[in-house]
This record gives structure tokens, C-alpha cells and sequence, in this order.
């Protein structure tokens, strides 16, 4: 029997409200997501409910399996967010 390596936030292929609801919990910690390029912010609230509505159940996952190997190394997820809220706003 194999081992699981995920935590508790993450279950690759379950439900995607599953998914969702660990999305927000983790975005729900930054007050604010500043993108340099375009001198804007946005809260992470914000950021998890737009992307929420603009992204397939895969993407979601993705992101998720991102922010879960991010957190194993002990690196900051911030960039990735930064990121993310980049991509959605161009």
C-alpha cells in the first residue's frame, strides 16, 4: 500500500468544492497580493473568488498540487499568487 504525501488541504482527484474550499482557506491569510508590474492589489478573498470563477476543476487542482509542493520545501507561496492574480488581470 502506498503512502500519501499530501496534507490534509490537498486530495488530488476529489471533489472540486473540496478543492475550492481549501483554495480559499489557504488565500484567505494574505490581506494583500501586491502586483508590481501593474501597481495593483488585491486581497486574497478576492483573488480566490475570481479565480474560482475563471478556472476549470484541472487548474484548481494544479494550483493547489503548486502551493502544496511550495509549502513541502518550506518556500513562500506569495510569487505564486502574485502570479496567478497577473495572469488573470491581463
Amino acid at each position: 500500500m502506498h503512502k500519501r504525501a499530501y496534507s490534509n488541504s490537498y486530495y488530488p482527484g476529489t471533489d472540486h468544492r473540496r478543492n475550492i474550499h481549501a483554495f480559499k482557506n489557504i488565500l484567505k491569510a494574505y490581506k494583500s497580493i501586491r502586483i508590481s508590474t501593474i501597481k495593483y492589489s488585491i486581497t486574497g478573498e478576492e483573488l480566490a473568488d475570481w479565480l474560482t470563477e475563471v478556472s476549470t476543476p484541472q487548474e484548481i487542482e494544479e494550483v493547489l498540487f503548486m502551493i502544496h509542493c511550495a509549502r513541502k520545501r518550506g518556500s513562500e507561496i506569495k510569487s505564486i499568487l502574485q502570479t496567478l492574480a497577473t495572469g488573470v488581470l491581463k
